[in-house]
């Protein structure tokens, strides 16, 4: 018998968007329209900072502050990105460590729920960082590589990105999720929100969304969820 996904679906649906920028108020507000539920990932120091950075196309972006961010993610998973979004190459495992652990605890006292999954920064992973998530209480850390595949990874401590949402082939990938019959397929569309604005996609990203939204067979859920989901049903 066919594995399905909670409500009886056959595919899951998700996005997973980082470093809490302005423009994620108008993407929630999005996914909210269509129903779709995302995982946001934070860098606590750099909210309390509020700090702005001008992008390759001249646009500012800046960090939602805490106040701001509080409520907004309401419906949607909030994970850590770490403290500061340093890059880890070399760091050693006490600032992985503490780059982790602050971060966590500081989103949990800010949004007062758990804080369970974790997405690295940059282009990273390694063994030591894994390693350091478990002991950090998380249950999953993604990466930026793509996969470009719609099977559940094999080691959710290296949860590749199904594809970044900058890439020319994404129209193509979701065409592709939504015809597939591979059992439990996972789509994940990772990005920035302020891509959105700098790439001139809002429309895109509706239309992909609207698609997806339409379609009987797919869920919709957090990273989170679908990792516990496929943990409890020792798929992973």
């Amino acid at each position: 018998m066919k594995r399905l996904y909670p409500g009886g679906k056959a595919k899951v649906f998700t996005v997973s968007y980082d470093d809490g920028v302005l423009q994620d108020v108008r993407f929630v507000e999005l996914l909210n329209k269509y129903g779709i539920r995302g995982t946001f990932n934070l860098n606590s120091q750099l909210m309390r900072d509020e700090f702005a950075w001008t992008h390759e196309s001249g646009m500012v972006v800046k960090r939602l502050s805490p106040s701001a961010a509080r409520r907004l993610y309401d419906g949607h998973e909030v994970a850590s990105h770490t403290l500061t979004h340093p890059y880890l190459d070399h760091a050693g495992r006490s600032a992985i460590l503490r780059e982790m652990g602050e971060d966590r605890d500081d989103l949990e006292q800010l949004f007062g729920r758990e804080v369970r999954g974790f997405a690295a920064p940059f282009s990273f992973w390694s063994q030591e960082m894994a390693e350091c998530a478990r002991l950090c209480g998380f249950e999953y850390a993604r990466i930026s590589e793509e996969s470009r595949s719609f099977t559940p990874p094999a080691d959710r401590f290296n949860w590749r990105a199904g594809i970044f949402h900058l890439s020319p082939d994404l129209e193509s990938f979701v065409d592709e999720f939504l015809m597939t019959d591979r059992e439990l397929a996972i789509c994940q569309i990772v990005g920035h929100s302020y891509d959105l604005d700098a790439a001139n996609m809002w429309g895109r990203m509706e239309a992909i969304l609207r698609r997806v939204a339409a379609c009987s067979d797919v869920a919709f859920m957090t990273t989170l969820e679908i990792v516990r989901y496929l943990t409890e049903n020792a798929i992973l």
